[in-house]
């Protein structure tokens, strides 16, 4: 007998293996049609099996954001790692020298300090860790602030026998605050073009950049059209979620990932609590006014959340829902990655069937 989603406990988080698989199809051929790589960051899913599906849609290899999720993906078979952080200390250089038996492995970084401590455990160990500059176009996070910056630290990097520079990188996170596809569209361009600005001034000096890599979801369609780009690095369009269609980059019928709920109060006619508080959804909400909608009444929102509590506050004069405490409802959060990592397990549903459950296993990696 099959399980259906409505059978099952909560809060427990479901993707659509169908909007999943359209999601990775339109990006791959995204990518595929402007002529670059891609290389999806799995610290949206931490989930090899979704992983293993990216591949296979013609994906050259993977991002993460920790040597934790590296392990993790080396250890399902995966053999081609960009780990996108600055990677520090021994500790994790010993973790990473064994991944880097098993997969072609690099790492970000904006410091000569994070480029000599990796040389000189490398070097003792008589490797090489490539690496990656990370500039920064407006994002305010990581990054080299200047091209005259990036070619300073290339040719002091230069010097150093533990490491291998092979390419520039950037990521415009600064997308997520814009409000228009215009604005989306011009920071995308802005993003490609620097990161072959400096991948170009770089090579002028004789350094040897094989890559220039820029990605985020809703900047990627944009960003990979510029001439010099050579590989995307998206992670939420496996998924998609509620921020992706503030910014124009999905629609609802995209987005594969849900948390399903359980109405356990109705306080008052205009307010409803569901078990899916910020123990289940992401706490960040990307400056969006609630934390997820249910995917069946979207202009019904999760208000606001407390640990174990979600609470629906329905606005003046907004029409009731005909939900009763005991219904199940399916939320779309604000942000796929966040939500995913407050789970164990990915309920695999197709229609309204349980196909198959996958472990998140990089949930928790964070070192």
């Amino acid at each position: 007998m099959s399980l259906g989603i409505w059978d099952l406990d909560t809060p427990a988080l479901l993707v659509d293996i169908d909007r999943l698989e359209h999601n990775l199809v339109r990006m791959s051929a995204r990518c595929r049609d402007a002529g670059v790589k891609l290389r999806p960051h799995t610290k949206t899913h931490k989930t090899p099996e979704i992983a293993r599906m990216q591949l296979q849609q013609g994906a050259t290899g993977i991002c993460v954001a920790k040597v934790g999720e590296a392990e993790v993906m080396v250890g399902a078979g995966i053999d081609d790692i960009f780990v996108v952080y600055p990677v520090l200390g021994d500790q994790k250089y010993e973790r990473l020298l064994r991944v880097m038996e098993r997969a072609d492995v690099r790492i970000s970084l904006d410091s000569y300090e994070v480029a000599e401590a990796a040389s000189n455990y490398f070097a003792r160990q008589k490797s090489k860790l490539k690496v990656l500059l990370e500039m920064d176009n407006g994002f305010g996070r990581c990054g080299l602030q200047s091209v005259e910056e990036a070619c300073d630290l290339a040719d002091r990097i230069a010097d150093l026998p533990g490491v291998t520079l092979t390419g520039v990188m950037a990521f415009a996170g600064h997308s997520y605050r814009t409000t228009t596809t215009s604005q989306v569209i011009q920071i995308g361009r802005g993003e490609g073009s620097q990161a072959v600005s400096v991948a170009e001034a770089l090579r002028a000096r004789g350094h040897n950049i094989e890559e220039v890599s820029i990605g985020s979801t809703p900047t990627t369609p944009f960003a990979a059209r510029v001439e010099g780009v050579t590989e995307a690095r998206p992670g939420v369009y496996a998924f998609m979620d509620q921020k992706q269609i503030t910014l124009g980059s999905a629609t609802l019928e995209e987005c594969a990932l849900t948390v399903l709920a359980t109405v356990v109060s109705h306080p008052r006619p205009d307010r409803f609590i569901v078990d899916a508080g910020l123990k289940a959804l992401s706490g960040d909400t990307f400056g969006l006014d609630n934390y997820g909608m249910l995917l069946d009444r979207p202009e019904i929102k999760v208000n606001w959340a407390s640990e174990e509590h979600g609470v629906i506050q329905l606005r003046a004069n907004q029409s009731i829902p005909n939900l009763r405490i005991g219904d199940k409802v399916r939320i779309v959060p604000d942000h796929a990655c966040g939500t995913t990592n407050m789970h164990d397990t990915l309920i695999v549903t197709r229609g309204e069937q349980v196909v198959d459950e996958w472990r998140v296993a990089g949930r928790g990696k964070f070192r």
